[in-house]
């Protein structure tokens, strides 16, 4: 027997085994649990107003859908290559928008993979370990500035002048946007940076002498 024949009888070996009832149930169990963990993880981490619905039945159905194609590639040669070619032309044209979703969704495939591949071991410290990961990088982000954008109509110029003194006075992070003189009055817009508990000075700037109203909007994504 040549070094190729044997190579040959080796690689079939390996893609020969039968999968038993018990493998895939404890595989899919095994994504299941997975995708459900991550989906708690995303829910909790993702504070959005109105959270994307069908974004998160996606991350469960990945989880799974990855396990069930790694249980087929793994126990016959012939479908693996069947499967890889299939996969090749898929095209999928939805866009995601957000970074964040993106890290999830790798997430929920790797997740799935490990799981179909019988390193279950691998599947729950890899989610385990991810999941602090996600939580302590919301921690650090709830304590740093968030960024918004605050809209000053004044009576004159001196009245914004006052409005950018008591910006300085208070050390917060900003940036004069646009000033505009209408004729009738003023109107600056400031980029801003602060954590939530400088909300009241910044509403104290409306008793400064010619401000009329202040405005601040929130830009963080979620």
């Amino acid at each position: 027997m040549g070094i190729t024949d044997a190579i040959k009888d080796s690689v079939m070996e390996s893609f020969n085994t039968t999968l038993s009832t018990t493998d895939i149930i404890l595989g899919l169990l095994v994504s299941l649990v997975a995708g459900l963990f991550i989906l708690m993880v995303y829910r909790s981490v993702m504070r959005q107003v109105s959270a994307n619905r069908s974004f998160c039945i996606t991350l469960m159905l990945v989880c799974s859908i990855s396990a069930m194609v790694v249980l087929t590639i793994t126990s016959n040669l012939a479908l693996s290559l069947g499967m890889v070619g299939a996969l090749s032309i898929v095209r999928f044209r939805t866009a995601i928008k957000d970074a964040s979703d993106t890290a999830f969704m790798f997430w929920a495939v790797a997740a799935g993979i490990t799981a179909g591949a019988g390193f279950y071991l691998l599947t729950a410290i890899g989610c385990l370990f991810i999941g602090v990961l996600c939580l302590i990088s919301t921690i650090i982000c709830n304590y740093s500035d968030k960024p918004y954008l605050l809209v000053v109509k004044a009576e004159d110029a001196e009245a914004t002048d006052l409005v950018e003194n008591a910006l300085r006075k208070s050390k917060m992070a900003y940036r004069l946007s646009s000033l505009v003189d209408n004729g009738t009055g003023m109107e600056a817009i400031y980029e801003l940076g602060f954590r939530d508990s400088g909300k009241d000075k910044i509403l104290a700037l409306k008793e400064l002498p010619g401000v009329r109203t202040i405005s601040l909007v929130d830009c963080r994504k979620n």
